[in-house]
């Protein structure tokens, strides 16, 4: 019977630390999320001055606004942005909830329910009817479409053959 308690209590610990990781990752991805709104937040400010008070560029014969090159330099950052939140961060956090996952599996073997990780999970697929995967998609997709129109729309509308 102490053996059992004792084990319940280590697989306890274990699971705790396990949420631990879950959150840390959880903590990263959303400062990367802040950081990268930041950043573009700046750069497209930066266009919008640019575009009041700038110049134009001319590249071999062809000129266009300044303003350009800072929307299309955020589409270069926002990309990275998502490449490192969505196959760098989301995939380590993915690795913690499965882990967490499995451990909440072996605690159910014995008296104690936990299911937090499942619950989680759960939750996050009923929302949009989306996993979490698809939702961090849609997020930085549906940015990079508008700052991809605002460049269209002030380079090939700045544009000029010289």
């Amino acid at each position: 019977m102490g053996e059992e308690k004792g084990n319940d209590e280590l697989q306890i610990k274990v699971w705790e630390k396990t949420v631990d990781v879950q959150m840390h990752f959880n903590d990263l991805c959303l400062k990367v999320r802040s950081l990268a709104v930041s950043i573009l937040g700046v750069l497209l400010g930066a266009s919008a001055i640019s575009y009041r008070f700038g110049g134009i560029v001319t590249v071999n014969d062809l000129e266009f606004h300044i303003a350009a090159v800072f929307i299309a330099l955020s589409m270069m950052i926002w990309a990275a942005f998502y490449s490192m939140d969505r196959y760098w961060y989301h995939e380590l956090l993915k690795g913690a909830v499965r882990h967490g996952r499995e451990v909440e599996k072996a605690l159910s073997k014995s008296s104690l329910i936990i299911s937090l990780s499942d619950s989680i999970r759960d939750a996050s697929h009923n929302s949009l009817n989306k996993n979490a995967a698809s939702k961090l998609n849609w997020f930085y997709m549906s940015i990079l479409l508008v700052q991809f129109a605002m460049f269209l729309v002030v380079f090939f509308g700045s544009l000029k053959i010289a």
